[in-house]
């Protein structure tokens, strides 16, 4: 499992895609079955027998063990969360950002036509204009990456 997900992050690294439930999926093996079932038969059986056979609790090797199952735990807790964080974040900036449009393009900017006089929108582009210079100086990348990421995910769909 370890080296699949070592697969999976360099592939992530690539940029190469990666299914979803295959992240999760690793997830869930890390949770369930490496901590729940594997360090839990450690922490419930072999590490009390030793003790009573007298090997320390805190220490090497027990201490040690117990400590790296708690930087495992949130260790997969972060992956796992990351994963699902990713996903709802995606889902939620895909609901929010059509209704933010349609209330500029059909609210706003209609208002703003109504609202000015035309040498008062002149001034609005000019304005506009010069705030692109100052605050989006990467405005040809934005449009080139903004084609390129609809090419690629058109792509993915056919």
């Amino acid at each position: 499992m370890v080296s699949a997900l070592k697969v999976l992050g360099e592939q992530v690294e690539r940029n190469n895609a990666v299914e979803v439930e295959l992240l999760r999926g690793a997830g869930r093996f890390l949770r369930e079955f490496a901590d729940v079932c594997h360090h839990g038969k450690e922490e419930a059986v072999l590490f009390p027998a030793m003790e009573r056979s007298e090997v320390p609790e805190s220490g090497c090797p027990l201490g040690a063990l117990r400590s790296e199952h708690k930087k495992g735990r949130m260790l997969v807790s972060s992956f796992h969360d990351s994963v699902e964080k990713l996903v709802a974040d995606i889902a939620a900036i895909c609901q929010f950002y059509p209704d933010h449009i349609w209330k500029e393009d059909d609210m706003v900017f209609p208002m703003v036509e109504r609202l000015f006089k035309p040498e008062d929108l002149e001034q609005l582009r000019v304005d506009f204009d010069k705030a692109e210079e100052e605050l989006g100086e990467n405005h040809d990348w934005y449009v080139e990456f903004a084609d390129q990421i609809a090419e690629a995910t058109t792509n993915l769909i056919r």
